[in-house]
């Protein structure tokens, strides 16, 4: 508990030290643009195009980043390298995904060759029919970003997953409205009077918010095609800082990197002749801010997402069986106390488990915790746990309405437990298990369930082990043994 303490009071300490660094150079940065600028007029300016920070991270970087989270967070590698994919439980989580953010989520298989997503729909993967599948087969990057969905364009944000060994898998992704992001920048566009373009490694305008240029599935315009970056290719001119005019109207164009994309986000300034070089000069040191905040950005929050995870894999995760471990299983239990559940909590005992250690070797009674991990929780409902308790013993926590539903869930998993083989470097071992199930409400403390579920675990082991018994309570007069 000391040494959970500990992590957890580094982990705030340095998220705390993170932010104060990132306001610092946020400040510093901002006071060195407008240090630069006429006053006023760079005060107006930085109102205008700050926002443009935000608007980005909201319609691209978030995203792009749920897509990335969703590829490392599900556990579906295993189904994917054999192709043994149970449509009917991914379908499902794919459509939670979906009623919880609003955007469509799709699992891409590459040896089932077929796509799911969150609406139910399942797809062949067949080459001259599914084009995006296999141009960005092509692509060298882990993440790209492209159109698609006739009649309702999404721009989806593609994932490539691998397996254990590094074999390619497939995609995961995330896709929302196309009109989602036009909105929000003719919004922008509405308040500052600034055009976007959104420009990918081979000159594609994915996003636009000129009303000239029309982006669809079918058609995606080329930067090359308009007339103004004709020019500037034909004097060897930088589009960053570069003054153009279009349909009579003079912009200066500020280009930003969005690296995770490998995309450029090209803002046209409109401006009046007497303002463009303040506000040109309001733009070179705003790029520099920019620059600053988004490199310190992208570090701090990989590395706090790095340590969140060791944080959480040392706290509450169990290493070997990589279940939730005691810390977690409390955790949990206080929620559900919380919301007064009726539960039953269920201690699990793999029977003769020093046996297997003593004739295997200890690895071989690793290998059985790990695959007994991966049976116990296949049973379960998504509002249910199991973590390991230590040892051979896991802990099961069943919201419930009856104890007839634990007692159920129970007899399953031990029926499951004891009807399969594991093959461990040759050798075939088979384990059983006993269950003690006890049932309680929110009055009662974990320590005392558990303590009732041992009881009933001991009398499951003297009538023979491999058996699930219930926790009886006492009659008046009558002690436990």
């Amino acid at each position: 508990m000391d040494c959970s303490l500990h992590l957890i009071r580094n982990f705030q300490f340095i998220t705390l030290l993170l932010v104060a660094l990132l306001s610092v150079a946020f400040i510093y940065a901002t006071y060195f643009a407008i240090n630069n600028v006429v006053a006023e007029q760079s005060k107006v300016q930085q109102q205008a195009i700050s926002p443009v920070y935000r608007l980005v991270n909201e319609q691209l970087l978030k995203p792009l980043h749920i897509a990335q989270t969703f590829a490392s967070s599900l556990d579906f590698n295993n189904s994917l390298e054999t192709a043994q994919i149970d449509e009917a439980v991914l379908l499902a989580q794919l459509k939670r995904l979906h009623d919880k953010t609003g955007m469509v989520f799709f699992v891409a298989s590459e040896k089932a060759r077929k796509q799911y997503f969150s609406d139910g729909n399942v797809i062949d993967l067949i080459e001259g029919k599914v084009f995006w599948y296999f141009e960005a087969l092509k692509v060298e990057q882990d993440v790209i970003a492209d159109l698609g969905q006739v009649g309702d364009v999404h721009l989806f944000f593609d994932v490539k997953i691998y397996g254990s060994n590094d074999e390619f898998l497939g995609f995961v992704g995330v896709g929302k409205r196309l009109q989602t992001f036009l909105d929000s920048f003719q919004q922008y566009k509405k308040q500052y009077g600034y055009d976007f373009l959104f420009v990918n490694d081979v000159n594609d305008i994915i996003l636009t918010s000129l009303p000239d240029l029309v982006v669809t599935g079918e058609h995606i315009p080329k930067l090359d095609s308009l007339k103004w970056y004709q020019e500037s290719i034909k004097q060897q001119q930088d589009l960053d800082s570069l003054l153009i005019s279009n349909e009579d109207e003079d912009f200066l164009i500020s280009e930003f990197t969005i690296e995770e994309l490998n995309w450029r986000l090209l803002l046209l300034v409109p401006l009046k002749e007497r303002q463009a070089q303040i506000t040109k000069s309001f733009i070179d040191n705003t790029l520099i801010a920019f620059s600053l905040v988004a490199l310190l950005f992208i570090a701090s929050f990989y590395f706090v997402m790095f340590y969140k995870r060791r944080l959480e894999n040392q706290i509450e995760l169990d290493h070997l069986s990589g279940l939730p471990n005691r810390n977690f299983i409390q955790r949990r239990y206080n929620q559900l106390r919380r919301k007064k559940l009726e539960l039953c909590t269920i201690i699990v005992d793999l029977d003769h488990f020093k046996q297997v250690n003593d004739t295997y070797g200890h690895n071989a009674g690793d290998f059985i915790i790990q695959k007994a991990s991966e049976i116990l929780s296949f049973e379960l409902r998504r509002m249910d746990m199991v973590g390991r308790w230590g040892g051979e013993e896991f802990v099961m926590l069943i919201p419930t309405s009856s104890p007839q539903e634990g007692l159920a869930i129970a007899e399953r998993a031990r029926q499951l437990l004891e009807k399969a083989s594991f093959d461990y470097e040759g050798t075939v071992i088979k384990v059983t298990a006993s269950f003690g199930v006890a049932s309680g409400n929110a009055s009662l403390s974990l320590s005392k369930l558990l303590a009732n579920a041992d009881l009933a675990l001991y009398e499951a082991k003297k009538k023979g082990r491999n058996r699930v018994e219930m926790y009886q309570q006492p009659s008046p007069g009558q002690t436990a043994d």
